[in-house]
């Protein structure tokens, strides 16, 4: 007899499980979970679901400290043998974000996929009920190994760390950075993707606590440097901004970064643009390659969301900032 494998099921709201409700305008959290599940019948054989009420939050509503309960929740839930994998039922406004987590959180090599629906609950065309029956499917494939997280929406998975949502309200709203979707959805089968671009093996950071206290900022045409000291003054314990280009910001702030360097508060720089990431290439001032000189840490590849998720788990394991560098060289 075949071993029945079993698959945790996360559910902690958002547009997958809204619908109208009574004194609301528009749609709200609307505890649809259950009904949700009893649509949907697994179509593939000895495979059971465990469903877990974790929340029924919209996902704007969900804070770093969320992300980081859910993630030890899932990874204490992996460590049974019976369980192949978990599904994190989510919102998609913050669902790269909690994907991100979940990557460096999580040390099992089980899957452990998110997805949510751009179309609320009894709305036509809804599309929560396809993802999560691809999202199931998916979780028993043989992932790539050492790909961590994954995002599975319209019939493609996305590695967390390359998942950005890039349309606000078309169902077609994920897109991968550079690196391609790990695999996609054909027919009733999920297959993996042959042009995958492999990413740097994934390094877990496994924090047993997170720093909350990072603000991410944007830079913007004449910034000044109000912004900045008024994050200080509250108590900030590190700064993530998103310069413009490759990573460059306006001269008028370069120096309040550089103090708060002086007062070992991490400053991790990012860019606005989607692609391409950001690169000591300029050394005038306020330059990506001008702020690396003086001390800040350029992210990589990393959106500000994302960079701002690694910063808060890099600060609840440590405060040297030579540490926290290698941390973000290794992302």
């Amino acid at each position: 007899m075949t071993k029945q494998q079993e698959i945790v099921v996360f559910f902690t709201g958002g547009t997958i499980g809204m619908s109208p409700a009574e004194g609301v305008t528009g749609v709200a959290p609307n505890d649809n979970f259950h009904e949700l599940l009893n649509q949907f019948k697994p179509q593939e054989a000895n495979v059971t679901l465990r469903p877990v009420l974790w929340s029924d939050k919209p996902s704007p509503h969900m804070t770093p400290d969320d992300m980081f309960r859910l993630a030890l929740d899932v990874e204490k839930t992996l460590v049974e043998p019976s369980v192949a994998g978990a599904v994190i039922l989510h919102g998609t406004d913050t669902l790269a974000e909690t994907a991100y987590m979940c990557d460096m959180v999580i040390a099992s090599d089980k899957p452990v996929i998110l997805t949510g629906s751009m179309r609320y609950y009894s709305e036509s065309g809804y599309d929560g009920i396809r993802n999560l029956a691809n999202t199931v499917r998916a979780c028993l494939l043989p992932l790539p190994p050492g790909i961590g997280a994954c995002i599975l929406m319209t019939d493609r998975i996305f590695a967390a760390r390359e998942a950005v949502k890039v349309n606000s309200l078309n169902v077609d709203a994920f897109e991968s950075r550079e690196a391609g979707v790990v695999g996609y959805v054909a027919g009733e089968s999920v297959v993996l993707a042959r042009r995958y671009s492999t990413p740097t093996p994934r390094r877990g950071l496994h924090p047993e606590a997170i720093e909350e206290r990072v603000p991410l900022l944007t830079a913007y045409t004449g910034m000044d440097r109000s912004l900045i000291d008024h994050c200080r003054s509250l108590g900030s314990k590190g700064i993530v901004i998103e310069g413009f280009g490759a990573g460059n910001v306006p001269p008028t702030i370069a120096t309040a970064l550089e103090e708060c360097l002086s007062d070992n508060i991490p400053v991790v720089l990012a860019t606005r643009c989607i692609e391409g990431g950001v690169w000591p290439i300029y050394g005038y001032p306020g330059g990506g390659a001008d702020l690396e000189s003086k001390g800040v840490i350029l992210c990589g590849r990393l959106g500000g969301p994302k960079a701002r998720i690694r910063l808060i788990c890099a600060l609840g394991m440590t405060s040297d900032m030579r540490k926290i560098r290698q941390i973000f060289s290794e992302a």
